[in-house]
């Protein structure tokens, strides 16, 4: 379940002691300073399996993480920040970057770095133990303090599956289940991170991971399927096919079960949206096509569905 945060309620000097406060709890050593007159920041936060997910939005400010005072106990943790929005400079490992909106940048959460954010700004961050990334390469370390362009494939792809697991985590009350995203989280993450865009040939489990991901961050595109998803992962249709296969189900019954998943969850949550914009929001080009395929799924019609729930 996400919780939200905001400063927008205090005034004063009680925003930036406020601010300040959550910031070091949610992530130790953590200082802010604004680079604006008038502060205001919100947060949301959300814990995926062994991950924190936080999304920050504030007005300009200077961020920096200081050395963690001696004898603090836990493991060594990598912080991925992804930058939906704005721009500025981080300072990490004595490197400077410059960033932009689509970029990324991984850094080590127990040593010093500086962000510098000239303008307002989004961010998604993730936390997480370098153990979740088993048997790390060594090439991941190389990856710390440097910037991960947005052009690459690989990143975009990871930004647009964050983008909708916040999406998805929203729309349910009671959280997302724990259903492997962190896995795929991971699998995206390593993809990103793999020095000159290196492939190496996937697993089935690898292939199904990074379908999965597609279709999380692809729901509402009408376009999506089985086809188009081999093209983008560069694989054959019949490789990926006989993935899905070996795991016991079907890729285009994947799709569509996640699609009227998704469409049950705004039919309660979104009443002011007909149930013919909640199809096409959900992937559905032919809303009786919709409707039959609902009504299969949940032994109601979409219209008492809502009514009941």
């Amino acid at each position: 379940m996400i919780e939200h945060f905001s400063t927008r309620s205090l005034t004063g000097t009680d925003k930036l002691s406020y601010w300040r406060s959550l910031m070091a709890r949610t992530y130790s050593g953590l200082s802010t300073q604004p680079l604006s007159p008038h502060f205001e920041a919100t947060v949301s936060r959300w814990q995926m399996g062994g991950i924190t997910m936080t999304r920050p939005r504030a007005t300009p400010v200077s961020v920096e993480r200081r050395l963690m005072e001696a004898g603090h106990a836990g493991g060594p943790r990598l912080k991925l920040h992804v930058f939906r929005s704005g721009q500025g400079r981080v300072v990490h490992r004595r490197r400077e970057m410059d960033v932009r909106a689509g970029d990324m940048v991984l850094c080590a959460s127990e040593e010093v770095y500086r962000f510098d954010l000239r303008n307002d700004h989004e961010l998604i961050v993730a936390e997480f133990d370098r153990a979740v990334l088993a048997d790390m390469p060594g090439w991941v370390d190389d990856a710390v303090a440097t910037c991960i362009p947005r052009e690459a494939p690989s990143t975009r792809l990871l930004h647009d599956f964050l983008l909708s697991l916040w999406r998805e985590c929203e729309a349910s009350p009671q959280g997302l289940p724990d259903d492997g995203y962190d896995g795929v989280f991971c699998s995206l993450l390593l993809a990103s991170l793999r020095p000159g865009g290196a492939r190496v040939q996937p697993s089935r489990h690898g292939l199904l991971e990074r379908a999965r991901a597609i279709v999380a961050a692809r729901l509402a595109d009408h376009t999506l399927s089985p086809a188009t998803i081999a093209a983008e992962m560069g694989v054959s249709l019949r490789r990926l096919q006989a993935a899905a296969a070996g795991q016991g189900v079907t890729l285009g019954g994947y799709i569509n079960e996640r699609r009227l998943a998704l469409a049950a969850q705004k039919l309660t949550l979104e009443p002011q949206r007909s149930i013919t914009q909640i199809a096409f929001d959900c992937g559905f080009s032919d809303s009786s096509y919709f409707s039959r395929r609902f009504q299969e799924r949940f032994g109601e019609t979409p219209r008492r569905y809502r009514a009941m729930h």
